[in-house]
């Protein structure tokens, strides 16, 4: 269920880690301060950098893993050996995590449309070893490059399917069931396979008479295809917090 909001927030503390190895996680920051200001409460917020094992820690809140190239940011995590201490704190109660873009692909049980030496697939006929890694922490089949290459990344307007309680004094000052989405080289979600994920937005394409699953939830775990950090609209960053408080109160 989403989160109801920042409730009994007097002088708490919040720990927000952002992986820093590709992707506007500059952005991520300022949206994040702004958010929290946006909703008026007394919340400490710390945002941090992840670039290292030990910068995991329990008492981190939440996570984000920004945008970029997935078989990069995997690569990156392997080789510092990020890969358990990642999957362990994402595992743990009172942990939320949100990817953007390359994260959804990180955070996805499977991949369609694979590279050599990007993401496992069962069919791959390559070694295991060779291969970098996902999370595997939603019940989703995500393609990579959905809407294509680099160069046919675009923005539109999104649909939004969930009831995200947006504060009335966000920068936008929209309550709508529409954001504006940032696709850059953007993956999707094929399908999804199990009752637990919660379609949180779709992209509508009228020509073709469908529309594609663009943000997910799993219990404390959010994917969206699109970059909620480059544009003004916080109602993405303020779901994202409501979600750690609500989580550090169950936990």
């Amino acid at each position: 269920m989403p989160p109801s909001g920042l409730n009994g927030s007097q002088n708490k503390h919040i720990k927000v880690g952002i992986l820093e190895v590709q992707g506007a996680f500059q952005e991520h920051k300022v949206a994040l301060m702004r958010a929290n200001q946006c909703l008026q409460t007394t919340i400490k917020l710390e945002v941090m950098e992840v670039r290292h094992p030990d910068h995991l820690s329990p008492d981190m809140d939440g996570l984000i893993i920004p945008g970029g190239e997935s078989t990069t940011i995997s690569l990156f995590l392997k080789r510092n050996n990020m890969e358990e201490p990642l999957r362990n704190w994402i595992q743990t109660k009172g942990h939320v995590v949100w990817g953007t873009c390359a994260g959804m692909i990180l955070l996805s049980k499977c991949t369609e449309n694979q590279k050599d030496g990007g993401q496992p697939t069962k069919n791959s006929p390559m070694p295991i070893e060779l291969f970098s890694f996902q999370l595997g922490m939603l019940d989703t089949v995500v393609s990579r490059n959905f809407f294509g290459r680099q160069v046919q990344s675009f923005e539109a307007q999104v649909t939004i399917k969930a009831p995200l309680l947006i504060p009335s004094n966000t920068q936008t000052g929209t309550s709508d069931s529409k954001c504006h989405g940032v696709f850059i080289r953007a993956p999707a979600v094929l399908k999804t396979t199990s009752s637990e994920i919660q379609v949180l937005a779709v992209l509508e394409r009228p020509e073709q008479k469908d529309s594609v699953i663009v943000a997910v939830q799993q219990g404390d775990v959010i994917a969206t295809a699109f970059h909620p950090e480059l544009t003004d609209d916080l109602r993405w960053h303020s779901y994202f917090l409501k979600m750690i408080e609500k989580a550090k109160e169950q936990a």
